[in-house]
């Protein structure tokens, strides 16, 4: 699938805004962050249309498509070695769910962040995952408060090392092995389905090392509390935790305009 050079982001950006501070006294990343690209290989025995979808998915969320870069079904039919077919359903799945939009004259693009979906998603997931925290303060285990505290160092040496895609990893897992141990897995699952909405707008301030640092303390606190037993606690380190992202939204949409839905 097409993918630009990004060389020539920061600058262009820098040309049209300069950084605003944000609210946690950092400021917004001068570039959209890189990871490593994926091979077009086809795994077998996998589907295929569920392969792409996730690879379009990824791309889209991790910024290697950015918003209102083209998505070529051709282009990505070529790169995977398949036909237009698969690619045509995955790109009707990523349209249904708000990730790539249609424009009878201008072609399929990769759709703008829109901050009415970003807070209804966030809305959502803080439910869930306030009584999610809540419930492991009330059973945890020993061994749960091990594996979350593992985790976090995990994230201290990837964010030691700059690897911000290992840290991104780690913090999916961080949050899905607190679903895990209170046995619900399938209520994380609804949340991921959702989440990516977020994760696009995550991927704007995750190369800055005062966030890395502020997620290592914010998860340490959620685990201390949990430990505690204290469930109140729990739900408001949480709640602290995901509402980091919303405090930074307007100097995010300052610094990436184009990025941003009207």
């Amino acid at each position: 699938m097409q993918r630009e050079d990004n060389s020539g982001d920061a600058h262009s950006m820098n040309e049209r805004s300069t950084p605003t501070a944000d609210p946690l006294g950092y400021e917004p990343a001068e570039r959209v962050p890189e990871v490593r690209p994926k091979d077009g290989a086809i795994e077998r025995g996998q589907p295929t249309r569920s392969q792409i979808y996730d690879r379009i998915l990824d791309d889209v969320v991790s910024l290697r498509l950015k918003p209102g870069q083209p998505v070529s079904v051709k282009d990505i039919a070529a790169e995977f070695g398949v036909s237009r077919s698969p690619v045509r359903e995955a790109v009707i799945r990523l349209t249904d769910a708000g990730f790539v939009e249609v424009y009878p004259q201008s072609g399929t693009r990769v759709a703008p962040i829109r901050m009415d979906i970003v807070r209804r998603v966030y809305f959502v997931r803080t439910a869930i995952e306030m009584a999610l925290v809540e419930a492991l303060a009330r059973e945890h285990k020993p061994r749960h408060i091990v594996a979350l505290r593992k985790i976090i160092g995990r994230q201290a040496k990837s964010a030691v090392n700059e690897n911000v895609e290992q840290f991104y990893r780690l913090d999916e897992q961080f949050h899905e092995a607190i679903a895990e141990f209170v046995g619900h897995t399938g209520l994380w699952s609804s949340v991921e389905s959702q989440r990516q909405h977020i994760d696009r707008l995550r991927r704007l301030i995750l190369p800055q090392p005062a966030r890395l640092r502020e997620i290592i303390a914010e998860h340490g606190a959620i685990v201390d509390c949990i430990e505690a037993s204290d469930s109140e606690g729990a739900r408001h380190a949480m709640t602290n935790h995901l509402s980091q992202v919303l405090k930074i939204q307007n100097a995010l949409k300052e610094k990436y305009r184009e990025y941003f839905s009207p």
